[in-house]
């Protein structure tokens, strides 16, 4: 680690290798392009994005991001976020307790400016667009605090290669739409069979076209995609006029933009938090299907594993914590500093480190430091919070834990619930694993609550704990059903929490 010192700005040069071992997160909510699912649907139904809608966006978005900063060690903010989005400089652009938690923050390295091709964390020359009150509190911020930035090299030729590279694995994506399966878009965006068939139609057209593009040697950067497949012709893409008339336009924008924000996270081999009631990182489609014999060795599992890592999970030291999950949707920047500094927080990151980068069965099913452990700290962490709020108007609710197994294109899910009883639900389609040889499983770790009277539950945040691979994926899946189906009834859910996944 170095020192650069440009103009009045004096900070230290980090690169991915400085956070080995950290939990360093990629927030995709600060991205003025995301909309979650509700919010893309009610736009799609409304024939545009009206103003009510982009005040609800930034008040989402500005939810999500300090969810981000409670629930991740270390969070990556992309530098032109920290003057052009008022999700982020409303923060430091006045005094006050706000301000200081910022400033603290940056100077811990909690959150830390991500570079590209920029050398600083202050832009050579005025932006183009206006970020007047941004950017002068960002530069005052910038001058007087030393604090860290990252960058995936400082030697601007390797820096270069690299972020090449990155864009490569985006274009690499797009023409792979054209292997991309119709069970699994169903199982992660909602569609039937037929809306599912002809989604998938569209994706192929949009990888043809990529690939046509990429075959000609321009570069496919995620604006022409928009003016192509989201927008429209002649349509604003920073307007974010956004066009329903195109085919299958909230499936296409929804996976563009999740592979633009894991897309930075995995090149620095950090974790990508993508927002609630978006598409998690399964909708991308990576690596559904294992080979039977690959040169990689990757961990198995099969049916049996599973059934025990579920039926010894007994969630007695949270049954208590699970009735009565305070909603934290009134926190303030300064209350999230302060609830970093004590020590249920750290409680809390120490748990979830530890089975993150140790991950096994055994692991998870160890009392002392698996999930149910994990679920307790984090829980403990969350009233702890709501007692420095002192909030008396905040919502609290029935809560459950969730175990998410996701095999290829299915995911069961096991929920634990207040009354010590154990619900489960399945999407998507088991038949799709028919005859495949091998698949993909990864389990995640899920905290929710209940709503309407406990007729629907609502995941708030997930984390990946597991990847591995699964022998005879059918057979081994329908005999996890079967175990399942015989401990709890089906229950219906309402939409993904807040992702945080390493999958990259």
């Amino acid at each position: 680690m170095s020192v650069a010192h440009i103009g009045n700005v004096s900070f230290k040069r980090l690169i991915s290798a400085d956070l080995r071992q950290t939990i360093t997160a990629v927030p995709q909510s600060l991205d003025n392009q995301w909309f979650d699912r509700e919010l893309l649907d009610r736009a799609r139904r409304a024939g545009g994005v009206s103003q009510n809608l982009v005040r609800e966006q930034a008040r989402r978005s500005r939810r999500e991001y300090l969810r981000a900063l409670l629930n991740a060690e270390k969070v990556l903010v992309n530098r032109a976020f920290l003057y052009n989005n008022p999700q982020v400089y409303q923060d430091f652009e006045k005094k006050g307790r706000n301000r200081d938690a910022f400033r603290q923050m940056l100077e811990r390295e909690v959150i830390i400016p991500l570079l590209l091709s920029e050398d600083g964390p202050l832009p050579a020359t005025d932006p183009a667009f206006q970020v007047t009150k941004g950017l002068a509190a960002w530069r005052e911020m910038a001058e007087n605090i030393m604090m860290s930035c990252l960058r995936m090299s400082w030697d601007d030729h390797e820096n270069t290669a690299l972020t090449g590279a990155m864009s490569k694995s985006f274009g690499a994506f797009l023409t792979g739409f054209v292997q991309f399966e119709a069970a699994a878009l169903r199982r992660d965006f909602g569609l039937d069979e037929d809306e599912a068939r002809s989604a998938l139609v569209r994706l192929k057209e949009v990888g043809r076209w990529a690939f046509d593009e990429l075959d000609a040697g321009r570069p496919v950067a995620r604006q022409a995609l928009y003016e192509k497949f989201v927008v429209g012709e002649g349509g604003d893409v920073a307007g974010r006029q956004y066009d329903p008339g195109l085919p299958h336009m909230a499936v296409v924008k929804q996976l563009i933009d999740l592979k633009y924000a894991t897309n930075v996270a995995d090149a620095l081999d950090v974790f990508t938090l993508t927002p609630s009631d978006s598409p998690r990182r399964t909708a991308l489609q990576e690596a559904l299907h294992f080979r039977r014999r690959q040169a990689d060795p990757v961990e198995s599992t099969n049916s049996d594993e599973l059934i025990r890592l579920l039926r010894n999970l007994t969630f007695e030291y949270v049954q208590e914590l699970l009735e009565a999950v305070p909603t934290l949707d009134r926190l303030s920047l300064a209350d999230i500093w302060q609830v970093r500094n004590e020590p249920e927080w750290h409680a809390y990151n120490s748990a979830l480190a530890g089975v993150v980068n140790a991950p096994s069965i055994d692991t998870l099913t160890d009392p002392d430091t698996g999930v149910v452990e994990i679920s307790r700290a984090y829980l403990t962490m969350l009233n702890k919070a709501e007692r420095i709020r002192n909030d008396s108007v905040g919502g609290r609710f029935g809560g459950l834990t969730e175990i998410a197994i996701d095999i290829g294109a299915i995911t069961v899910n096991t929920l634990y619930l207040p009354d010590g009883s154990v619900g489960y639900e399945l999407l998507g389609d088991i038949a799709s694993l028919a005859g495949t040889k091998a698949a993909r499983v990864t389990l995640r770790l899920g905290l929710g609550r209940f709503m309407d009277n406990r007729s629907r539950h609502r995941i708030e945040s997930t984390v990946q704990l597991l990847d591995v691979r699964m022998e005879d994926p059918y057979r081994e899946a329908r005999k996890l059903i079967e175990f399942l189906s015989t401990r709890g009834p089906l229950q219906d859910g309402d939409d993904d929490g807040a992702d945080l996944s390493n999958e990259g």
